[in-house]
C-alpha cells in the first residue's frame, strides 16, 4: 500500500470530470430519497466530500468511492439540536402506530443500501455511502425538498441548503471584526476565493502519492512494537511530507488516535467540506466506516 497526500483544488468538479472526488457541492448516483437525513432534527445532511478510491484501498467488492455527510455547522454548538423523539422513531426496527414521523422513518428504512450512521461523542450525527463506478459517475444529486419543512418552528432549516455548504463555512469563519482581509483567511487561500452562495459549489480534490510515509498500509497505534512508527518522536523529515487533508499513512489526530483506526482511513481538516471539529480534525475509516473527531 501507499499513502496519498490530498490537494484541493482551486476549480470545481463537473458532470464531465470529476477528478479524485471533489469538497462541498453535491453527492453523485444516488436519488434524493437515498439522502441520507440528521435522525435529530429530520433535515437532510451537509454533503462534505466524495472521495474516489485508488485500488488498493478499495476494500468492498464493486466499491470505487464514498461519500460523506455531516451535521449542519450551525447545528451543532456544543452538540445537537433535536426534534423530541424523532431519533428514537426513525431508527427503531418497526415505527410505532400513529407515530407523526412516518415519513422520516420511511426515508430513512427506504435511503441508499450502502448508507451506515455514525455520531460523535457529542450525539451529532454524520453518515456514509459508498459508491459504485456507475454512481460515482453519476449525475449530481439534488437534496430532498419534502423533508425540510416539518420542523421550521422548533429548528429553523440548515442554511447550506439555500447557501451551499461551502458559504455557511465561510460564513463561520470569516469574522468582518477583526477587519483582516479575506486573503488572509486560510480558508480563501484554500479555495481560490470566497465561496459563492450556490448548493453546487465545490473544489476538486486530487490524490498525490506519497512514497516517503513509512507507515502506510500499517495500522495507527499508539501501541508500541507493531510496527507503526510514531511520527512525534526524533521528528523525522518524512513527516512534513505529509499533508493535513490525507489518505493512509501516518495519522496526525489532535488528540490520541481512535482505536478503530486500519490502515485504510482518510484524515482531514475542517476546510475539507466544512465542519466544526473545534480547530481539529477527523479520521473517518474506510473499511468500518467509524468517524471521530478531536479539537485542536
Amino acid at each position: 500500500m501507499i499513502a496519498y497526500n490530498i490537494e484541493i483544488l482551486k476549480k470545481p468538479a463537473t458532470e464531465s470530470e470529476r477528478f479524485d472526488g471533489w469538497i462541498f457541492g453535491l453527492p453523485p448516483g444516488i436519488k434524493s430519497e437515498q439522502w441520507p437525513i440528521d435522525p435529530n432534527t429530520g433535515y437532510p445532511l451537509m454533503h462534505g466530500f466524495t472521495l474516489k478510491l485508488p485500488e488498493g484501498y478499495r476494500v468492498y467488492d464493486g466499491i470505487v468511492g464514498i461519500s460523506f455527510f455531516a451535521i449542519a455547522i450551525e447545528h451543532n454548538d456544543g452538540g445537537p439540536k433535536y426534534v423530541k423523539d424523532l431519533e428514537e422513531a426513525v431508527l427503531s426496527d418497526q415505527l410505532p402506530e400513529n407515530s407523526s414521523f412516518k415519513e422520516f422513518w420511511d426515508s430513512v428504512k427506504n435511503g441508499h443500501p450502502r448508507c451506515k450512521y455514525v455520531t460523535d461523542i457529542l450525539g451529532c450525527y454524520y453518515a456514509t455511502l459508498l459508491l459504485t463506478e456507475e454512481e460515482f459517475n453519476g449525475d449530481f444529486c439534488e437534496p430532498p425538498k419534502l423533508l425540510t419543512r416539518y420542523f421550521e418552528n422548533d429548528i429553523p432549516s440548515p442554511d447550506w441548503l439555500k447557501k451551499g455548504g461551502a458559504s455557511c463555512f465561510w460564513k463561520q469563519i470569516y469574522s468582518p471584526g477583526l477587519s483582516l482581509p479575506p486573503e488572509e483567511y486560510g480558508i480563501y487561500r484554500d479555495l481560490g476565493g470566497i465561496p459563492t452562495e450556490e448548493l453546487s459549489y465545490s473544489r476538486a480534490i486530487l490524490l498525490k502519492l506519497n512514497p516517503e510515509d513509512p507507515n502506510a498500509g500499517t495500522q495507527p497505534t499508539d501501541d508500541a512494537g507493531t510496527g507503526y512508527i510514531d511520527p512525534y518522536e526524533d521528528e523525522p523529515s518524512w513527516a512534513n511530507t505529509i499533508s493535513p487533508n490525507h489518505l493512509g499513512g501516518t495519522t496526525f489526530p489532535a488528540q490520541g488516535i481512535p482505536d478503530f483506526l486500519t490502515p485504510y482511513y482518510i484524515e482531514f481538516e475542517e476546510v475539507f467540506g466544512g465542519y466544526n471539529f473545534g480547530s481539529g480534525n477527523a479520521q473517518l475509516d474506510i473499511k468500518n466506516r467509524n468517524f471521530d473527531w478531536s479539537c485542536g
